[in-house]
């Protein structure tokens, strides 16, 4: 497996303390259901910062670009190509949040089948810890329920409400993931 495209926890970092200054007011554009153009700010935040460390990034943007499976890939290009980050985004549905863990597992379902160093899952619990519990319980089930992990493989999962918090997992056996859970990252250090 290729090398990470940068540290999991300087990203996390770089993500939730940058991207708030890149993209309209969240509150503002949550406040009135516009979760996809939030979703697009977003991308278009990780498609320039992949530029700037050498990857190419495939996703769904405003010029017609296609996704591949995910919402943004960064693809390192030449003999070899192959995916450095992939990244799936949900933010659940503010009108029915008793499913939102369910949604954002659904999404994290396609990060497990997919081959890349670093997976990325990005979320928003609004707040409610009781979904933030709830979702990452969800994902450590499906991390531990997949039969095809690769050594090496990180995942990077991110709640993006207003009490930011991250976690993460290394894969560090083949096979099943009995026993990997995400794992609390200090975003203070």
């Amino acid at each position: 497996m290729q090398s990470l495209p940068m540290d999991p926890v300087d990203l996390a970092k770089l993500i939730l303390s940058e991207i708030e200054n890149h993209v309209e007011s969240r509150q503002y554009l949550v406040r009135r259901g516009e979760f996809t153009r939030w979703t697009s700010d977003v991308k278009d935040w990780l498609d320039q910062k992949g530029r700037e460390l050498g990857y190419y990034s495939i996703y769904t943007d405003d010029l017609g670009t296609s996704e591949f499976m995910l919402d943004i890939v960064w693809w390192k290009r030449g003999s070899g190509g192959s995916a450095a980050l992939a990244c799936e985004i949900e933010w659940g549905n503010t009108r029915d949040p008793r499913r939102n863990a369910g949604r954002v597992a659904e999404d994290f379902d396609k990060l497990l089948s997919f081959k890349a160093p670093l997976k990325l899952m990005i979320f928003s619990s609004e707040k409610n810890l009781k979904m933030r519990q709830d979702t990452i319980r969800e994902l450590d089930r499906y991390l531990a329920e997949y039969g095809d992990h690769r050594v090496g493989e990180k995942y990077l999962v991110l709640d993006m409400t207003t009490k930011q918090a991250a976690w993460l997992c290394e894969v560090t056996e083949e096979g099943l993931g009995t026993g990997l859970r995400l794992e609390r990252i200090d975003l203070l250090n």
